[in-house]
């Protein structure tokens, strides 16, 4: 049985489609909890908020380095596996945040969490089909 694949320009598309507004999201997200008032985050439900206030800033500082990194791996098609590995860090810290939420019972919608972890799940795995298709272009040539 013949293998499906999906073709390469719609599989760009939809990396640039996810890859862009679930960066804005995590650059804006990112730079709050790096940079806000910690009065601040707990006002927005952060939840970093319910961190120590040197780990909350660490994580913010994480997702702006992760932000930049799944651009990088936008933008250079070699650099599939790296926006692989960002993702499932967002995958991560998305869970992690939606189970802080949960243990915390401060308030904040789960679905956000919900829908950023599949999303960003599906881009992962539009990122292995982009590096696996890198791999067999690299074989052939």
């Amino acid at each position: 049985m013949a293998k499906s694949t999906m073709p390469a320009l719609v599989r760009l598309a939809l990396i640039a489609a996810l890859s862009l507004p679930l960066a804005a999201f995590h650059a804006f997200v990112g730079w709050h909890k790096a940079f806000s008032p910690h009065a601040e985050l707990v006002l927005h439900k952060a939840w970093t908020a319910h961190l120590p206030i040197a780990l909350g800033k660490a994580v913010g500082l994480l997702e702006l380095l992760l932000t930049v990194l799944l651009l990088a791996a936008l933008l250079r098609p070699r650099l599939a596996r790296l926006g692989m590995g960002v993702c499932a860090a967002f995958v991560i810290m998305e869970a992690v945040s939606l189970l802080t939420h949960q243990i915390m019972r401060d308030g904040a919608p789960a679905l956000q969490n919900v829908l950023t972890i599949a999303l960003t799940a599906f881009l992962g795995w539009l990122f292995s089909g982009r590096a696996r298709s890198q791999e067999r272009s690299a074989r052939t040539a």
